[in-house]
């Protein structure tokens, strides 16, 4: 299968960066370019011509809506997400009315940039299965959910409970320094990939926070910490 070739636009290279590795640890999608200004971004879709476009709204030489307008002109089977710090509803709805697919507010977790990339994949599928849809596949396409799809469960899939009541249970009773999800992972007999997992759901719920350590001579190593 071939990848899907994402561009983003990003002038913060720190944040490109992040985004840059979570997007190609996907094995659906790989980033073909990276820009830090309109002007770059207008250039590089017209030489690469990616499918999947993640925009910034703050760039040195302009409105990252603005890029969307004219970059649909040119390439109108691209799609959009947004990548922003900007929560004002103003902005939320011009991003609506422009059809982006999904709105990242930063500091972004490598989790929801996970999730945004599966949507845009059931978005895709969904259309592209067949000619003729029904009205419970165009709901979901329009991310509309009945109330009888309603589930029981308290935790998103993947996430266990029992595991998720461990972990948790564990973070109680360590002390304030930084932590790694090896360090995670092998206190609760947990793969690496898995206490990632449940640390970004802890982040998302608020719980623990991430930062990016540089100083590691390669890589740069996420790092943990408890929100007292």
């Amino acid at each position: 299968m071939t990848s899907i070739p994402v561009m983003i636009v990003e002038d913060d290279l720190r944040a490109s960066y992040v985004l840059e590795n979570t997007i190609n640890q996907h094995t659906a999608f790989s980033v073909v370019a990276a820009c830090e200004n309109l002007a770059e971004a207008q250039l590089k879709a017209d030489a690469f011509e990616p499918e999947l476009i993640m925009v910034d709204i703050s760039l040195p030489d302009g409105n990252g809506l603005q890029l969307i307008q004219g970059l649909k002109t040119r390439h109108p089977h691209a799609s959009f997400i947004m990548t922003t710090a900007e929560r004002e509803t103003k902005t939320i709805e011009q991003a609506i009315q422009l059809g982006v697919m999904d709105y990242l507010v930063k500091p972004i977790r490598m989790s929801r940039v996970q999730q945004a990339l599966n949507d845009y994949l059931d978005f895709k599928q969904r259309l592209t299965k067949q000619e003729k849809i029904d009205q419970q596949d165009i709901d979901a396409l329009f991310r509309k959910q009945s109330a009888t799809d309603n589930s029981s469960r308290k935790t998103p899939k993947g996430i266990d409970e029992n595991t998720l009541e461990t972990l948790t249970e564990h973070l109680k009773h360590i002390d304030n320094t930084p932590f790694t999800a090896d360090d995670i992972g092998e206190a609760v007999s947990l793969s690496r990939i898995t206490a990632r997992r449940y640390l970004e759901y802890l982040e998302a719920q608020g719980q623990v926070t991430m930062t990016l350590d540089y100083k590691t001579g390669g890589r740069p190593k996420q790092r943990y910490s408890k929100v007292l």
